[in-house]
């Protein structure tokens, strides 16, 4: 078939159109999960319900997700990923991190932030070979690098349950109250620290990954705070009176 000017132009009109509508169809997805969390007062259920987005909070996302649960997760800051991108720490590690102790989800997480500088930084060819590449090559960490790096590998880690609906993420919101009945949580509203509205998460399972423990208080688990006698462990090396 001959094609000429007129014809090529229309062909090509024609696959950009199907592509626009392909990637609209992804984004009307993302919209619907969207518009569903962001409306004013309203309740979002889930399985799990996650209340604060650190590397901790992430690990357990993961762990449900992979498991067919839906999860909302909420996170205080603008930023998923705790220690690694918002707090700005380089990851505390052992010495025999590159070849023991860890599980197989952290080795997949270091190994995608090594893969980040491989293909998007202009890496010498010294650099760029080496199995164990520490990017900001430190001393207080095997794996020196940006808190935008890990940021970009979290969140493209969690993108295809995002899109699917599988995972609703919650930014700038703080847990406010619990509804608990008897020892059982049962719901848990977060407070948007931008727009000031309140949301209710109700979920089979929660999980306190924020860093400081903020949801013992609100729904009533009994905690301690400092560390325990050896009369209440039994602990080797604890220390008498605590």
């Amino acid at each position: 078939m001959r094609l000429d000017r007129r014809g090529f132009c229309s062909t090509v009109a024609g696959a950009a159109g199907l592509f626009v509508s392909r990637r609209l169809t992804s984004a009307q997805a993302q919209s619907r999960v969207r518009d569903s969390a962001e409306r004013s007062g309203g309740e979002i259920q889930a399985d799990v319900v996650i209340i604060g987005g650190s590397l901790g909070g992430c690990a357990a996302a993961i762990a449900a997700l992979r498991n067919g649960l839906h999860v909302v997760m909420t996170e205080r800051t603008d930023w998923i990923g705790g220690q690694l991108t918002a707090q700005g720490v380089p990851p505390d590690e052992h010495r025999w991190i590159e070849s023991s102790g860890a599980n197989s989800s952290y080795r997949e997480l270091r190994k995608r932030i090594r893969d980040y500088y491989r293909r998007n930084y202009p890496l010498l060819d010294a650099a760029r070979s080496k199995p164990n590449l520490n990017p900001g090559n430190g001393n207080v960490s095997r794996l020196c690098h940006e808190p935008r790096v890990a940021l970009a590998v979290l969140e493209a880690w969690l993108a295809p349950y995002r899109s699917s609906g599988q995972l609703v993420v919650l930014t700038e919101q703080r847990a406010i109250s619990a509804d608990v009945e008897h020892d059982r949580v049962r719901a848990v509203t977060v407070h948007s620290v931008r727009s000031g509205r309140a949301r209710v998460l109700v979920g089979k399972y929660f999980v306190d990954a924020t860093e400081l423990g903020d949801l013992l208080p609100l729904t009533g688990t009994e905690f301690v705070t400092g560390s325990e006698a050896q009369s209440e462990t039994d602990e080797l090396h604890a220390s008498e009176m605590a």
